[in-house]
Order: structure tokens, then sequence, then C-alpha cells
């Protein structure tokens, strides 16, 4: 994909469907796994439920008139960053990620943070590629539509 062919830009309310089912479909890709039983109460409901409520801090990516990713952030860290699983490895994520990392730097931030799942090895190996570290681990809790579930997640740094 040439960098011509993908649109990155701020996000807007009219997106929210958009944004939830890649938020849905992307988190399932990479997480499905890991948290199972998470997975069986966190549908296309539970994401639509939750998304719009930081609009303001967020940028999209499409591709012909579709989103294909977003990313969000607050204060100084990296929220989100989810990708259809169609389009990994075509550079969106990585789009996505300077994006807002330069939204930050122009905030003002130096050093700013992301929290990725423990066990996501591909997600940690993207952010490692892109000057991230892991500065610690550390119990967590991932919302479903029955509650909180405990699990465990890798605490990211980066200087920009």
């Amino acid at each position: 994909m040439t960098d011509s062919e993908l649109n990155i830009r701020k996000a807007q309310e009219t997106d929210i469907p958009g944004l939830t089912h890649v938020w849905n479909e992307s988190w399932h890709a990479g997480h499905a796994v890991l948290d199972p039983e998470a997975a069986k109460h966190r549908d296309l409901p539970y994401f639509q439920a939750r998304m719009g409520s930081n609009i303001a801090c967020m940028i999209v990516a499409e591709k012909a008139g579709r989103i294909v990713g977003f990313s969000g952030w607050e204060g100084d860290g990296v929220g989100q960053l989810f990708v259809l699983p169609s389009h990994f490895g075509r550079q969106v994520g990585s789009r996505l990620l300077a994006t807002v990392e330069a939204i930050l730097k122009a905030e003002g931030h130096t050093t700013v943070w992301l929290h990725c799942r423990e066990g996501n090895e591909r997600a940690r190996t993207f952010y490692e590629k892109h000057g991230w570290r892991i500065i610690r681990t550390f119990d967590d809790q991932i919302g479903t539509h029955i509650g909180f579930l405990p699990t465990r997640a890798w605490h990211m740094e980066k200087v920009l």
C-alpha cells in the first residue's frame, strides 16, 4: 500500500460504526487466544457501547473511504492502536503510531507510554521495532459484559 492510498485524519462521530468494527476484529485477532474467557464476553455490542467516549483524541486510517485502523491517546499515553487483520503488515499501524507520537510530542510530552497485553508477541515486536521498550509487567483488568477479568500487561515507554 502506498502512502497516497492511505489517509490519516482526525476521527469524527460518524466514524463510530467503522471504528467499532475495526476494534472488534483487531482485538479478537490479537487477544482472543490470550484471554479466551474475556473473548466470550467482548462481542461487537461490547465495543460499540464503549466507542466514541474519547473521539476527540483519536485518529483513523482509511483506504478508499473505508476505516482500516485507528489510534487514540490520553494524556501522555497511547491508549489504543488497532488495525484490521487484513491490513496487518501493510504499514497502517506504523503510520498511525508515528502520527500519534507526533501529536504527543507536539503537546510537549517527551516520554510516552502504552500498555500491551503480556504474551501478545506480535504487538510487542511491532512496538519494539518502533523504539518502544518494556519497563515493567503488571496485573491489569480487562472489561467485559460480565465485569472485569484479571490479565497481565506490559507497560512500555518511548522517549520522543
